[in-house]
């Protein structure tokens, strides 16, 4: 997952807590070199490890290693099916190779050339990050096009719409069950977990539109690469792709740029400024109208935020009264949410 300050760090781990074992044992750089090894591939040096990732990460030569120490999770075996099922249709890393071991799970992938889009954006010109932005829209419309019959992909775990795991609890049925929930933990007013109830069953059916398409799950703008050109080069970072609608991967992308030092790695989260993003709305809807065609839009992306942030909000509950929280704890997201004070209208207007 990519969002650093919260997500990012639930009170408890999705595999709850593990016993001491040789995964915990080993360090995580002994755990690359051992991925290494298991792939079969030689590399003279000691790998750097990415800056911003829960998964560890590390850059090898050409390569990119992924290792997860919770390997009951199978989240890279997921990325793995997805990366293979993408073949030449998206911009995306190749596979070299997959395994487990007792220290978890590993995945080796091609080392997309490109920088972050995120990390260049502020040195971009004007014209440069529409041509991005634009670039963008066109992979991702290849993206949702996707089809995946066939390829297991909606059977795996992690990215089940049914499981809890899932970063977006829907359909709207789901998600009075999680609310109800979360309705139930310390430090939570009751009353703002039935005002989110009261919205979901008044909106919910919205989310009623037909068949799904093949989604990111976690795109924002650290996923993407681009080049020089502003050619995109790669999209990665497929732990939550997944069958759903196609303007869910909005909502996880327009947050992050209405608050983006949140979806950065923390060597360059003091330069992404809102204000650097107002036009990102409006290229990427002149690129790829469908994706904002619903009639409902409004009311779904709120449904999606409600979504997202109830299942972080059980991740990490409160542990104090709401005004003690972080501002960007999930409690208080949520609540501003319910009380219309989100950020959905400056995305939107973007």
């Amino acid at each position: 997952m990519t969002l650093r300050p919260l997500e990012s760090y639930p009170a408890a781990r999705r595999a709850g807590a593990c016993t001491v074992d040789a995964r915990i044992l080993m360090t995580a750089v002994l755990r690359a070199h051992a991925a290494l090894r298991e792939a079969g591939l030689t590399y003279v040096g000691r790998p750097t490890r990415a800056v911003n990732s829960t998964n560890e990460v590390w850059f090898a030569g050409p390569y990119v290693l992924r290792i997860n120490p919770h390997p009951e999770s199978r989240v890279l075996d997921h990325e793995r099916v997805v990366l293979e099922a993408l073949t030449d249709q998206v911009p995306a890393p190749q596979v070299i190779a997959y395994g487990e071991a007792t220290f978890g799970e590993w995945l080796v992938i091609t080392r997309v050339a490109g920088q972050e889009m995120s990390r260049i954006w502020p040195a971009m010109s004007n014209d440069t990050r529409k041509a991005a932005v634009t670039a963008l829209g066109l992979a991702l419309r290849q993206l949702h096009r996707l089809d995946t019959a066939g390829t297991g992909i909606a059977e795996l775990g992690p990215s089940s719409a049914t499981s809890p795991d899932c970063p977006h609890q829907l359909p709207a049925e789901r998600l009075l069950e999680v609310l109800a929930e979360a309705a139930q933990l310390p430090y939570v007013d009751r009353a703002v977990m039935g005002g989110a109830m009261d919205m979901v069953l008044s909106t919910g059916s919205a989310l009623d539109d037909g068949a799904d398409s093949f989604i990111h799950g976690d795109l924002h703008f650290e996923n993407v690469l681009v080049d020089d050109g502003a050619d995109v080069t790669g999209i990665v970072d497929f732990e939550w792709a997944r069958p759903g609608p196609a303007d869910l991967d909005l909502d996880v992308l327009l947050h992050s740029l209405a608050d983006p030092a949140l979806h950065v790695a923390t060597d360059y989260d003091t330069l992404p400024r809102r204000r650097d993003f107002e036009h990102v709305t409006a290229w990427l809807r002149h690129a790829y109208p469908d994706l904002f065609a619903h009639p409902r839009l409004v009311e779904r992306l709120t449904l999606y935020r409600l979504s997202y942030d109830t299942r972080a909000l059980l991740q990490q509950p409160p542990d104090r009264p709401a005004d003690g929280l972080s501002t960007h704890h999930p409690y208080r997201r949520l609540r501003r949410v319910v009380e219309g004070r989100s950020n959905l209208a400056w995305i939107l207007t973007g």
